[in-house]
């Protein structure tokens, strides 16, 4: 088959569509037939490696009944030895490239995730995919383009957003703002200053990054702590809108957004609570932004389409299983208790769930639990005519708090910062919650302590600060404190667990457990 740009020079518009988009047209069956077919193709692969036998076990597996009663759900543990030693002689499929992310709570600092050279052709083909996709308004319609200018904000290598440059070169020819080759010279931040620097003179097509990074930017134009020296501009389109935004704020006094300046083809973000800035990031930018979903050891999962209402997901990167709320709950309540999964057909509208991926074409992780909570918003996309069932991303599973795709804050990183910070703190809670326009952490504590709120609040936030690199940058990065303090009557955790004969969750208690909480504390 031809590759992206070359089709696009032939005009073969439908083909594109066809060879990038054609998963969308797939009726239920269709989907889970090639999601059988993939998955018996990759079981044969694991039964022809030392990691694959591990995981497998003792049984003789051969198809997909089998492989889902047999074969345990697995964590990153399970691969540790073998992926962080890149063990390359024991795995399905020889490994082009080694991603890194963050292993937050884990044994190590980082995890490592193989991928195939069949994984990065998939991944890439993925990738454009949703690119197509955020400059198109209906079927078989876009506007993407080879030497598109495109502004990239997102992490830089070894990380798996740094790779896209770099394996897409081989199906399109791109304009990178700034380049790929002065992009890794400069720190995340630089970049993307240079980035949309450069995008003032020159325009941009497209923009790919984290949606918390975009608002961040959209609040600096508004406010006007992004103004600065801005070079000529090097086309006629480009000077006609920094003449109108001149005027508009020298003459008319008004506040400048982005979209006086850009005129973007598609915004493609990424990162948790991507659902929560998207309002602004339209009003910021004038575009509705398309939401993907994917992550390290999963590559590309699923996209949105042209209504922006739903993710529908990639048929041939992962085969999906799905944990119920009622199964993650008879776990947590059960020692010992392997939950039981729901393949994609079997889910339903208005339930929430926990993603288990089983990597495909070559891949490591089998029947793995990524972390991700999802929500089934429908059986179908009525308006985009879709005949797959559609998924919004929620978060991460309970245990964790992921702030705007940038850290992800655990249990321990809470209590060894309160511990460090010298304050006499026995008890407290932590949970996500929600302001007009960013996610926070809302730290519950008794407030005999001695000190004034805002003092506690300073400690421990200043030892989360030093403890975690990734939090502090949602401090430098996206200019906003993320940490609130909320604090109870002494003896609340006290009482709480006297009337309820238990103790209530460290990370994220359920609305039920804050109430109850809260009571307690009045009634002190």
């Amino acid at each position: 088959m031809k590759d992206l740009r070359q089709m696009l020079l032939d005009e073969d518009y439908d083909k594109i569509w066809k060879a990038y988009l054609g998963f969308l047209d797939l009726t239920l069956d269709e989907f889970m037939e090639i999601q059988e077919r993939l998955l018996l193709e990759q079981i044969d692969l694991l039964n022809k490696c030392k990691l694959g036998k591990e995981l497998l076990g003792p049984k003789d597996i051969h198809n997909m009944d089998d492989f889902r009663k047999y074969v345990p759900l697995t964590t990153y543990d399970d691969y540790a030895d073998t992926l962080l030693n890149k063990k390359s002689e024991d795995l399905p499929s020889v490994p082009l490239h080694w991603v890194q992310t963050t292993w937050k709570g884990g044994k190590k600092p980082i995890k490592l995730a193989p991928y195939s050279s069949t994984m990065v052709e998939e991944h890439t083909k993925m990738f454009l995919s949703s690119l197509i996709l955020s400059t198109s308004k209906k079927r078989g319609h876009f506007n993407l383009r080879n030497h598109d200018r495109f502004l990239y904000g997102m992490a830089p290598l070894p990380y798996l957003t740094g790779f896209a440059p770099y394996i897409l070169k081989n199906e399109i020819d791109f304009k990178y703002l700034p380049s790929t080759d002065e992009a890794e010279k400069l720190s995340f931040r630089e970049r993307n200053k240079v980035g949309f620097n450069l995008a003032v003179t020159k325009g941009a097509d497209l923009f790919f990054g984290l949606s918390s990074v975009l608002v961040k930017i959209g609040e600096g134009f508004e406010s006007g702590s992004n103004s600065g020296k801005i070079g000529m501009p090097s086309n006629a389109k480009q000077a006609v809108k920094m003449l109108k935004a001149w005027y508009k704020k020298k003459v008319r006094k008004e506040r400048l957004l982005p979209k006086d300046l850009f005129e973007f083809k598609g915004i493609v973000c990424g990162g948790t609570d991507s659902d929560t800035y998207k309002s602004q990031i339209e009003y910021y930018f004038g575009i509705t932004p398309l939401e993907i979903f994917g992550g390290t050891e999963s590559a590309a999962v699923a996209t949105e389409t042209w209504s922006r209402n739903g993710l529908t997901f990639f048929p041939d990167v992962n085969f999906l299983e799905f944990i119920s709320e009622a199964e993650l709950k008879k776990e947590e309540e059960t020692e010992g208790y392997r939950p039981l999964t729901l393949l994609f057909n079997e889910i339903e509208p208005g339930e929430t769930y926990e993603l288990v991926i089983t990597k495909l074409r070559g891949g490591a992780f089998v029947r793995y639990r990524i972390g991700d909570v999802m929500k089934c918003v429908g059986l179908e996309n009525v308006e985009d005519e879709i005949k797959l069932p559609q998924v919004k991303y929620i978060d991460r599973v309970s245990n964790i708090i992921d702030l705007s795709g940038f850290t992800r804050i655990t249990k321990q990183i809470i209590g060894d910062a309160i511990k460090l910070s010298g304050l006499e703190i026995n008890n407290w809670t932590a949970c996500k919650e929600y302001g007009e326009s960013r996610p926070y952490i809302n730290l519950y504590v008794e407030n005999g302590i001695g000190e004034s709120k805002e003092n506690i609040r300073k400690k421990i936030n200043n030892q989360m600060k030093l403890l975690d690199s990734d939090y502090h940058d949602v401090h430098s990065l996206l200019g906003h404190e993320p940490l609130i303090l909320t604090l109870l009557n002494d003896g609340t955790f006290e009482e709480y667990s006297k009337l309820f004969n238990s103790s209530i969750s460290k990370i994220n208690p359920s609305g039920e457990e804050l109430s109850k909480l809260i009571t307690c504390s009045e009634g002190i």
